[in-house]
């Protein structure tokens, strides 16, 4: 009975904060082929493809660059996002697998998005949101820090300025 309870209560759960999708913008258009089969007046037969054009172009981020291929604006400025540092999935797309922030060439963020999305890694980390990578005998490991610095940190998100 107690864990019929806490299973629906789980999928309560996933239903409240996985399940919702929201069409705010795409990263790609849906390259999906058609398929069609015309037979010539000589009776040969051709088989064709052509990308069926897409429902999602008017929620693409189009980018604009300059002659010399530079990004005038990045697409963080570009869409007006507001990241915290609660935002542990968005973050995660920045970080290497060893635990390193991706550079700029990677990430494509402006000097200020890169700068402000790094803070919020470290913020992350110091809140015990994310995993902090390093090793057992380093200190930056926060269970291994001096007096108060071992705790978890916790910020206003309305305080937060980068």
């Amino acid at each position: 009975m107690a864990l019929q309870n806490l299973s629906q209560i789980g999928r309560k759960i996933f239903e409240r904060n996985v399940m919702k999708t929201s069409n705010i913008f795409a990263v790609s258009t849906r390259n999906i082929k058609q398929v069609t089969q015309n037979e010539t007046p000589d009776g040969t037969v051709v088989i064709a493809g052509s990308y069926l054009p897409s429902a999602r172009v008017t929620q693409l981020v189009t980018v604009k660059y300059d002659s010399e291929g530079h990004c005038n604006s990045c697409y963080m400025c570009k869409l007006n996002l507001d990241v915290k540092h609660t935002d542990v999935l968005i973050l995660s797309q920045f970080v290497r697998t060893d635990g390193c922030m991706l550079p700029r060439r990677v990430t494509n963020l402006c000097k200020r998005q890169q700068k402000r999305i790094g803070t919020m890694v470290t913020m992350a980390q110091k809140a015990g949101l994310m995993s902090n990578i390093n090793p057992s005998w380093s200190h930056k490991d926060p269970r291994k820090r001096f007096q108060h610095k071992k705790w978890n940190s916790y910020w206003d998100e309305t305080t937060i300025k980068c």
